[in-house]
């Protein structure tokens, strides 16, 4: 049966890829709100809201979200997911593993 072929475990992580997407989109929403309310006149709410965009920047960055590179000082590009760097190669690699069989 198909359902036989499923493994849970691809499954439980598509499901939590999903939602750290999710979560992650969520983020860049609040930092946008938080952004353009910071631009307002000084007052208390202004200031609150730059707080809470650096708050957002910060959540981002430990999530694996990058800012994109703005082409002016002024400009903001938006947030992206950071390119993973490639893992360098395991010391225990194919050689070892052909051996041992």
């Amino acid at each position: 049966m198909v359902r036989d072929l499923i493994c849970p475990g691809l499954v439980i992580g598509f499901v939590l890829s999903a939602g750290m997407a999710a979560a992650g989109e969520d983020l860049v929403a609040k930092w946008e709100r938080a952004d353009s309310a910071c631009a307002l006149p000084a007052s208390a709410m202004t200031e609150q809201a730059c707080q809470d965009r650096q708050r957002y920047a910060d959540r981002l960055r430990r999530t694996g979200w990058c800012e994109a590179a703005p082409t002016t000082p002024f400009e903001h590009w938006g947030w992206q997911r950071c390119v993973s760097r490639a893992a360098p190669p395991s010391r225990h690699g194919r050689h070892h593993a052909r051996a041992r069989t």
